[in-house]
């Protein structure tokens, strides 16, 4: 079968599973993809979509390719682009069904299928649901019952099915398929992987929030095995040559065990430095010892907000002060760097709340700091909170649900200090690489009303946010427009491919990933450790009783 996804933004990870899972079945599988640069980034520059985009070259490409399926990934803030496109698929070819999954449709289905241009969503994790529903579709068999799908009929009811388990052990499936991003020049020298599936925690800001509610049957959270791990990197290094590697996990090597390992082989075998994600209760010094050995030259570490009130009791990050300062410390003993971030614009919160925000990074130390903006995604506690308190109307939150908005743009909330919002996200950034003498200067800046001079400031902070990364992206953007450009053109997939699936031959399915044993005992890991599940899992269901949060935020007014 012929599968063509479609993503637009920056190198997707769960894009390049279910690629790879579904090549590794005997599908051909096509991608087209587009940098969102104008799409509620950090500058929401609409004219920019009209200079970078061409759907026209787009569209030609997708009915060259004759796909059998069409698969959107959607995320909430650039769900809009995705539909209108996805529109335009169905126009010029009606007999094609087309699927949406991600973030967006898996927090809110009733209102995606509804969507003319989707026949069908998929909630949660893709892999086996697209598998099953390419086996029916080639046996011209009813896909309506398929788990994790909700299904159009001919007669436009909508079929609701259950979810399935999630993957385990994530082994189970194919390293993440990166040569199609390439070729569009998604992929810079600083390439993105993940060891992890899910998170530890659940703030009630945070899509986990609602997706380990889901999922409270069962241990959302799962880990790769070390071995299977560097199989990955190795043909990453070998085949891209990337500088560094970024690991995207929601909270890296929260696991001694499982770091003591993944730092030796990872020094043997890989030796590149990398960039991952801490908290501060998770930056221990035996955590971080582990990370500095194994090569880790930098850290994010979310904060979000200086105000201890509101980051433990409506936030739900049980992180005082202390602990945070102390984090802090330690990541700088170890010779790490430390990015802070932060997010202003939550619910009660007060200029002198933002504020603290200010001072408490000063205590940090931290080589940059990143800032967004509260972005009341649909589904999280927080949100229902903002609904149910005034803060935020129910005609915004439908603009939300359509799309509109981002993190770095806009703030939804209705509050009495919105200005200040605006005024403190976009100075934050720069007030961390200030000196000192310039400080009371800043403060004069940050006391004035809201206008041109901030939003210039916040253009000068854009960089700052990660201005490595920034610089990696100015560096490769002529690069990867002219890929992109070229990519849409050309015509790469195999010429010669048949399913291979035909009814009349036997199932013919590439054999799933393993990981070979000479390599097994190179690393010289013990790789039956994640083997013994239900010790581990009786002991991370133990924690989530005492680090989720599931239900509704009460936060006194």
């Amino acid at each position: 079968m012929r599968v063509l996804f479609y993503y637009r933004g920056g190198e997707h990870i769960g894009v390049e599973s279910l690629m790879a899972y579904l090549k590794s079945k005997g599908h051909l599988v096509e991608l087209i993809y587009e940098p969102a640069l104008g799409d509620n980034g950090y500058l929401d520059i609409p004219f920019l979509n009209k200079f970078f985009y061409n759907d026209k070259l787009v569209v030609e490409k997708a009915i060259r390719f004759c796909p059998d399926l069409i698969a959107f990934s959607a995320i909430t803030n650039l769900y809009t682009p995705i539909k209108k496109l996805a529109r335009k698929f169905k126009q010029k070819l009606p007999d094609v069904p087309i699927i949406c999954g991600g973030i967006h449709p898996t927090s809110l289905p009733e209102e995606t299928i509804k969507e003319d241009c989707f026949d069908m969503i998929c909630l949660g994790e893709g892999e086996g649901a697209m598998e099953d529903l390419l086996q029916r579709m080639r046996e011209k068999r009813s896909y309506t019952d398929i788990k994790n799908l909700w299904v159009k009929d001919a007669s436009g009811h909508v079929h609701k099915n259950l979810k399935r388990p999630v993957i385990r052990p994530l082994e189970s499936i194919p390293h993440p398929d990166k040569s199609l991003f390439a070729k569009y020049g998604a992929l810079t020298s600083r390439i993105m992987i993940m060891t992890t599936r899910g998170c530890p925690f659940a703030c009630t800001f945070c899509v986990n929030n609602f997706r380990n509610a889901a999922y409270s049957g069962e241990v959302y959270l799962r880990q790769r095995a070390v071995p299977d791990v560097i199989e990955e990197l190795i043909d990453i290094k070998k085949t891209y040559k990337p500088k560094k590697f970024r690991f995207e996990d929601d909270v890296f090597a929260f696991n001694q065990k499982w770091l003591d390992d993944f730092q030796v082989a990872y020094r043997k075998h890989i030796n590149l430095p990398f960039h991952c994600y801490v908290t501060p209760s998770t930056a221990k010094d035996e955590i971080l010892k582990g990370l500095k050995e194994a090569g880790c030259e930098s850290v994010s570490m979310g904060i979000q907000s200086g105000n201890e009130k509101i980051r433990t009791m409506m936030l739900h990050r049980k992180h005082t002060d202390e602990l945070i300062i102390a984090a802090a410390k330690r990541i700088k003993k170890h010779g790490i760097r430390l990015q802070a971030e932060y997010i202003f614009g939550f619910p009660t919160e007060t200029p002198e709340d933002m504020w603290s925000s200010f001072e408490l990074n000063d205590k940090l130390d931290a080589y940059n700091a990143a800032s967004f903006i509260f972005y009341p995604y649909p589904k999280t506690a927080l949100t229902e909170y903002s609904l149910q308190n005034g803060y935020l109307t129910k005609e915004d939150y439908d603009k939300i649900k359509e799309g509109y908005g981002s993190y770095h743009t806009s703030c939804w909330l209705k509050l009495p200090y919105k200005d200040e919002v605006y005024k403190h996200n976009a100075m934050l950034p720069v007030w961390n690489v200030t000196p000192k003498f310039l400080k009371p200067l800043f403060k004069k800046i940050l006391k004035l009303k809201y206008g041109f001079i901030h939003k210039l400031i916040y253009v000068f902070s854009v960089p700052l946010i990660d201005f490595e990364e920034f610089m990696i992206r100015v560096k490769d953007m002529p690069r990867m427009i002219f890929q992109t450009r070229k990519a849409l053109i050309n015509d790469d997939w195999d010429k010669s491919y048949k399913d291979v699936f035909l009814l009349s031959s036997p199932i013919k399915v590439k054999k799933a990933h393993t990981v070979s044993e000479s390599k097994k005992e190179s690393y010289a890991i013990d790789i039956d450790a994640l083997s013994r599940k239900k010790t581990e899992e009786a002991f991370k269901a133990k924690r989530r009783k005492k680090h989720f949060f599931h239900g509704t935020v009460n936060f006194p007014q």
